[in-house]
């Protein structure tokens, strides 16, 4: 996106979020990372000021609620984070259980186990988020000993619209048993890569939903289920947004 489409979406966004309050629903945000050493403090304001307007809730709950095509008169707000960055076991994961909540955090076991090359070209040439760092095993298990959800997000953060289904057994499959042998839990959780209902296919989708019992994207968002009823949608954020954008985000108003 161009600096002056930025700039003039960021205004829009602004004047719009003003205005908004989160509308009644089950809404699931979806993040990934912090961009500076500030982020700890901002995601911290910004669960504090929301934490006035919404209900935070478990991503069991708010899954089970969304399943169950419920429709609560107020708005609940659960977390998901993609990717596996550190920040979610030093920040986000603190941040979330002070409110006595969890979140999903969605990883890549090439990510988690890779060498320095493998990261550097992780970060760089397929997330575009430079000078990340993996969690690793030890605190993802660690994580979910405290109560948090760790997910599935295939083994190289590979876009699953393709029809070669042996790699696509390898990366939705394999990520699954990988996730298993390393926390020793069932991992019942995917969410696809990249997230725009594009880049997914009717192969994949078949086989995430024969291996696991929850599929997730990022988009539709106005939609609680997408791929005829067999995706949850959840809501792209991030911690540092401005507060009257994820305002608006939540504003939406959503259908089964």
């Amino acid at each position: 996106m161009s600096t002056l489409r930025q700039f003039a979406r960021n205004r829009v966004l602004d004047l719009l979020g003003a205005f908004s309050r989160p509308a009644n629903g089950i809404h699931i945000l979806n993040g990934h990372r912090t961009i500076d050493e500030k982020e700890p403090e901002t995601f911290r304001h910004m669960l504090k000021v929301l934490s006035r307007y919404v209900t935070f809730i478990k991503i069991e709950d708010a899954v089970r609620m969304i399943m169950n095509q419920e429709q609560p008169s107020k708005p609940f707000v659960a977390f998901t984070f993609d990717d596996g960055f550190t920040e979610c076991y030093d920040y986000f994961a603190p941040a979330l259980e002070d409110y006595g909540i969890n979140a999903l955090f969605f990883i890549n076991p090439n990510y988690v186990k890779g060498n320095q090359e493998y990261i550097d070209n992780f970060n760089n040439n397929i997330v575009m988020t430079p000078n990340k760092h993996p969690l690793r095993w030890e605190q993802i298990k660690e994580l979910s000993e405290r109560g948090h959800i760790i997910g599935a997000h295939t083994m190289d953060h590979y876009m699953i619209n393709t029809n070669d289904e042996e790699t696509l057994k390898y990366q939705i499959c394999d990520c699954k048993k990988e996730i298993e042998t390393n926390i020793g839990k069932t991992c019942d959780y995917f969410a696809f890569p990249y997230g725009k209902l594009t880049h997914a296919n009717k192969l994949s989708i078949d086989i995430a939903c024969q291996h696991y019992k929850f599929v997730f994207s990022q988009s539709n968002y106005k939609h609680y289920f997408s791929f005829g009823n067999r995706v949850i949608n959840r809501r792209h954020f991030e911690p540092f947004w401005p507060l009257r954008h994820v305002f608006y985000f939540l504003s939406c108003n959503k259908s089964y």
